[in-house]
């Protein structure tokens, strides 16, 4: 008689934790803890840069190089001119960094935030030629 408790307690209890992890189980939960949080290298390389300077016309291409991260700096080019005064952080899973450029026109302010270590959303702020631009990259 103990003997078929003891094997019906077992298996009930398997059961129950059977049930409660299909319980527990939330897709939506799950696919945010699969998100990768970044690391600073994951800035350096080649990206390739979409600019959305209007919103009904082909995107511009153009490059952004990381070349060299530090603890909170970065060094580069975007739209092949020196990234001056680049800095980064990291807040939960997104690498949040920003500096600027300059040509004959002014100078150039860009931000942005890696996701995922695999695509940038951006924009750029030009006082000169006064607009804002938004653009995306992806990894070259």
């Amino acid at each position: 008689m103990i003997k078929k408790l003891n094997r019906a307690f077992v298996f009930a209890l398997a059961l129950t934790s059977v049930l409660a992890g299909c319980i527990s189980i939330d897709v939506n939960e799950a696919e945010v803890k699969a998100e990768i949080a970044p690391t600073p290298s994951s800035l350096i390389g080649s990206w390739d840069v979409s600019l959305f300077s209007q919103a009904n016309s082909e995107p511009s291409k153009t490059q952004f190089v990381v070349s060299e991260v530090t603890a909170g700096t970065f060094k580069g080019t975007f739209y092949g001119s020196e990234i001056q005064n680049g800095r980064y952080i990291v807040k939960g899973n997104d690498l949040i960094f920003a500096g600027r450029t300059s040509d004959q026109s002014g100078t150039y302010w860009h931000s942005g935030r890696i996701r995922n270590n695999s695509l940038i959303q951006g924009q750029t702020l030009s006082d000169g030629r006064n607009f804002l631009m938004a653009w995306s990259a992806k990894r070259n």
